[in-house]
């Protein structure tokens, strides 16, 4: 992510003039994350390996590894998904937003801890692709 000092200035000029704790931009060279006081630019991590695919959040929020009600985690490491399973979740607030497998796969890691705020984009699992014949 290439932003010119002019560019951060002005972010963070906005966000102080909002409620809001923090921003996080992200590209694929890397990411910008504002909080009132820091900042911070990094690449990113986690690049998806050959076969693999990375689930990441589609908001800010809190990852949970089950849904509340749930007493075990909706997918562990080395579980096989369909696409469109329920894997995690998010919680914004009041709110619960589910995380879904994008496609077929096996969970090969869990990339954040559960009960951790994550940002917009965040990797939360990197799937392996399913190898011809592996489907149950």
């Amino acid at each position: 992510m290439t932003l010119d000092a002019a560019m951060i200035s002005t972010l963070s000029g906005w966000l102080d003039a909002t409620d809001i704790d923090g921003l996080e931009l992200s590209g694929p060279q890397g990411s910008l994350r504002l909080v009132r006081g820091k900042i911070a630019s990094q690449p990113l991590a986690h690049p998806q390996a050959q076969g693999a695919s990375v689930v990441t959040a589609q908001s800010v929020g809190v990852f949970l590894d089950r849904c509340p009600l749930a007493s075990e985690p909706a997918a562990t490491v080395g579980d096989q998904v369909a696409a469109g399973a329920l894997i995690g979740c998010l919680r914004v607030g009041p709110l619960l937003l589910p995380v879904r497998a994008p496609s077929d796969g096996v969970v090969a890691e869990r990339l954040q801890n559960p009960g951790q705020s994550v940002g917009f984009g965040a990797p939360l699992f990197r799937l392996e692709a399913l190898l011809p014949g592996e489907a149950s």
